[in-house]
C-alpha cells in the first residue's frame, strides 16, 4: 500500500468519524443503558436537523447525543428528542428523530464549542463496482482497573467494503480483511455507510448470523419528512 492510499484511507475514517455522532440511551432515572450510532441529516439550512440511528437499539425516548465536550468532568450529551422507530426483525431497521427547536436555540447556542457535523447531500444507491466503509470512536464495555470503572475508546471502522447482494431495504458487504465477531461492531449499529467521496448509502444494522457478512439498511430508498425550523 502506498503512502498516498494510506493518506486517503486516513482522510476517509477521519472524515466519517466527525460526522458520526454516539448515542447514548438511558432509562427513566437518567441511568445509562446502551450505546449506539448515528449521523445528523439536514437536506436544507431551513429544515431542523434529523438524527438517523438504527431502530433495533432505539428506544423512542431519553436518547441524548454525546458531544466531544467535558463539562465537571462528564461528557456533555444533548438532547436527541423522540424517536419514531421502524424495525421488523427483518429488513426494516431505522428510526429518525427531528431535534427539538430548543435543541437549536438553547443547547447549541448554550455551548459554542459544540461541533455538530450535518449531512447535506442525497443518499446513494450502493453499487457493485464501488467501494464503501465506516468509522466511529466506539466505546460499549467498562472495564474495571482497581476500585474504578474504565470505559476504553477504539476506532471501530470497515474499509473497502464491496456490496455482494442488495434486496429493497437492505445491503450485504464484504469486508475487505478478516471480518471481525459481533462485540467489535457492538456500539457501531446506526453508524453511516458511505462512498470514497463521503456520500451517505446506508446505515450499519449489524452482521449475517454466522458473521459473514456486514449488513446496511438501505436509505435512498426512504423517504424522511422535512420540518421547517
Amino acid at each position: 500500500m502506498t503512502s498516498h492510499e494510506i493518506e486517503n484511507i486516513n482522510a476517509f475514517i477521519d472524515r466519517m468519524t466527525k460526522v458520526t455522532v454516539r448515542i447514548v440511551k438511558a432509562d427513566s432515572a437518567g441511568n445509562l443503558i446502551g450505546m449506539a450510532s448515528g449521523f445528523l441529516y439536514q437536506p436544507d439550512k431551513d429544515y431542523l436537523p434529523i438524527v438517523i440511528t438504527a431502530g433495533h437499539i432505539t428506544p423512542d425516548k431519553r436518547c441524548f447525543i454525546e458531544t466531544r465536550i467535558s463539562k465537571d468532568g462528564q461528557t456533555l450529551s444533548l438532547n436527541a428528542g423522540e424517536f419514531k422507530v421502524f424495525y421488523n426483525y427483518d429488513n426494516i431497521d431505522y428510526a429518525y428523530s427531528h431535534l427539538p427547536p430548543d435543541f437549536i436555540r438553547r443547547d447549541i447556542k448554550n455551548n459554542e464549542d459544540v461541533e455538530m457535523a450535518t449531512y447535506r447531500h442525497k443518499f446513494v444507491k450502493a453499487k457493485k463496482n464501488e467501494e464503501y466503509g465506516f468509522a466511529v470512536w466506539n466505546n460499549h464495555e467498562f472495564i474495571k482497573a482497581g476500585d474504578s470503572f474504565l470505559l476504553p475508546r477504539y476506532c471501530c471502522y470497515e474499509i473497502s467494503l464491496r456490496l455482494v447482494q442488495q434486496n429493497e431495504n437492505v445491503n450485504h458487504f464484504k469486508t475487505s480483511r478478516q471480518i471481525q465477531d459481533h462485540e467489535y461492531y457492538r456500539g457501531a449499529s446506526g453508524s453511516p455507510v458511505a462512498d470514497p467521496e463521503g456520500a451517505i448509502t446506508g446505515i450499519l444494522i449489524g452482521g449475517t448470523d454466522p458473521i459473514k457478512y456486514l449488513r446496511v439498511f438501505r436509505l435512498d430508498n426512504v423517504d424522511l419528512p422535512s420540518n421547517k425550523i
